[in-house]
This record gives structure tokens, C-alpha cells and sequence, in this order.
């Protein structure tokens, strides 16, 4: 039996791209595309990789459309990748234990073409497409324990061949009883209404300096915005008045785990016992995002056309 663990994003599209002869088993709904608007970046990156399988997805070519980036420090708004502002930038979000693959990862996505795909529609569609197989697999019960290729849900035990996980590492870890010893840190988010912001044709602002508590500004909509804040804020009404002439507080919330911190480990050893991890926290990867996610499924169930990696490809 192969099984893919986890109901999110990842989880449905490992659904969509691995087929039929895998099972989901569900544990919650996305954290950040459940929302309205989503917390994470709402967009995914178009790839050559992905076309086919987008094409595929929404039964049409998806349009093309800029979403463009910008550093701002000090007032100013700089359009150009620059390496320094990022390891500033990210030093700040993360204390110095940043990724160190997020320099690279950050170089050629400053001006991006997206397609015309917001991820929370996306994850919508596909959940309510699996929503009867779902359902069904909850009533089975909750996984208590993974380990020599056996799943343990209650008094049931399952025998799998493969998994793919898209759930938080830590989770994983802790089903095979292993310690995570991962770190991670919050995101306070705020969405707002506010008629006197200017990006200067951006839709999204990396917010460098770091007397300033929110790391990243996205513009979702006409007039409005999603604040991300990496410290806790009393009162962020008050807070954000220094920043913004007028505007309407419309909501907010925190995720505990949001950012992985440090590096991606070292997963060889899952892999030894065929459980394969797919996603940002599955990874423990703040780089990888939904299209990154989609390639590496891609390349998993053997649709790329390009030449397989030993250790990517030919596990499946």
C-alpha cells in the first residue's frame, strides 16, 4: 500500500500527480490556504517543469501574469535582487540561523511570473474533490505510531510500501519516535484596509530593517494588505500607526510553527524506509514552496522528462 500522509496543499497535489494506487490519510486542513485571504504567498511560480501537469490541473493553459518583489529599507523601495539586503533580511526573521540555501533560492525571485492560480482556490477545489475518500479514511482513526513499514491508526495496522509525508517533520518524528529537536518561530499576521500604501508597482515589500517588527508586506487586493510580524506586537493598532497615514484593522492571526528555522536536515534515513518528505515543513524547507513542492512530486512519480537522479527519481 502506498500512503500519503497529510490533507494539505502538498497532500491533495501528491494526490493528483502520484494517482489512483495512493491513499490519503488525513490529519488537518492546510494552515495557510484554508484562510481567506491565505497567510502564505497565494501564487505559484511557473516552471516549464510544472506546465504540463498545470495544464493538466485546470484542463486549460493558465495565463502568465508579473508579481514583483521589492527591498524596502529605510523609507526606500529597491526593486534589484541585492545579496547584502537579503542576508540582513533574513538574519533578521530568522536570528542568524537562516537557511543557507535561501540566498540562491531568493536571487532569481525578485521579479516572478506566476500563473493565474491563487493556491487557496486551488486547494478548495481539490479538497472537495477528495472530500468522500477523506471522509472516510478519518473514520479509520488517527495514525498513533509509524515503523517497520507498518502504520499504526488505533487497533489497526496498515503495511505500506511507501509514504509520502507532507506533514509537519516534527510530527513525523515523533509517530516513529524519534526526537525532532527542530526549531521553529511564529508569524503574527494582520490583514488591513488601508488607501495610503504605495508600493511603487511591487506587489509584495521585504521589509529590511530591523527596528521594524513585520518582515514582509503583501498587497492581496486593491486597497488591501497582509502583514507579516516575526515578534508579537501589544497593540497593533497602535503599532502600525507610526507606519501608515489611515487604515482598518479587517484581521489577524497566529501560527506558532510558521518558519522552520536552520537548514533542512538530513532525511536519508527516512528515506531508507521508504518515507519520502515533500513540502516546506515536511522538509523543515522554508524555501520550498507550492511549485517547488509540485516539481519535486513530479520527479517522484517519474512525469519529468529530464534525466532521473538515482536518488530522486528511481526510489518510486
Amino acid at each position: 500500500m502506498n500512503v500519503i500522509l497529510g490533507s494539505g496543499i502538498v497532500g491533495l497535489l501528491a494526490k493528483e500527480i502520484l494517482g489512483d494506487s495512493w491513499t490519503v490519510i488525513p490529519f488537518t486542513k492546510s494552515r495557510f490556504y484554508t484562510w481567506n485571504p491565505a497567510l502564505d504567498d497565494n501564487f505559484i511560480i511557473a516552471d516549464s517543469d510544472i506546465d504540463p501537469f498545470i495544464n493538466e490541473l485546470m484542463n486549460r493553459r493558465p495565463n502568465l501574469y508579473p508579481y514583483k518583489r521589492s527591498w524596502s529599507i529605510m523609507g526606500d523601495l529597491k526593486s534589484e535582487y541585492d545579496e547584502a539586503l537579503c542576508t540582513v533580511w533574513l538574519s533578521k526573521i530568522f536570528s542568524g540561523n537562516y537557511p543557507q540555501h535561501a540566498l540562491a533560492y531568493y536571487k532569481d525571485r525578485q521579479t516572478l511570473s506566476v500563473y493565474d492560480i491563487r493556491a487557496n482556490e486551488l486547494y478548495e477545489r481539490l479538497l472537495n474533490k477528495h472530500m468522500p475518500s477523506i471522509a472516510e479514511e478519518y473514520k479509520k482513526g488517527k495514525v498513533t505510531k509509524i515503523g517497520d513499514h507498518k502504520i499504526e491508526r488505533g487497533n489497526h495496522i496498515i503495511e505500506y510500501d511507501k509514504i509520502v509525508s507532507t506533514i509537519p517533520l516534527y510530527a513525523l518524528l515523533e509517530f516513529m519516535g524519534k526526537k525532532a529537536n527542530l526549531e521553529y518561530k511564529p508569524i503574527n499576521y494582520i490583514h488591513l484596509y488601508s488607501e495610503h500604501l504605495d508600493f511603487e508597482g511591487a506587489n509584495q515589500t521585504l521589509v529590511v530593517d530591523n527596528n521594524i517588527d513585520f518582515f514582509k508586506v503583501s498587497n492581496i487586493s486593491k486597497n488591501k494588505y497582509l502583514f507579516y510580524f516575526h515578534e508579537n506586537v501589544v497593540n497593533y493598532g497602535a503599532y502600525l500607526m507610526n507606519y501608515i497615514k489611515d487604515f482598518d484593522i479587517l484581521d489577524g492571526t497566529v501560527v506558532g510553527d510558521a518558519i522552520p528555522v536552520g537548514s533542512m536536515p538530513n532525511l536519508d534515513t527516512l528515506e531508507k524506509d521508504d518515507i519520502f518528505c515533500v513540502g516546506s515543513y515536511a522538509q523543515w524547507d522554508w524555501c520550498a514552496d507550492v511549485g517547488s513542492n509540485i516539481k519535486r512530486l513530479i520527479k517522484y512519480s517519474n512525469r519529468s522528462n529530464k534525466p532521473a537522479k538515482p536518488k530522486v527519481f528511481n526510489e518510486f
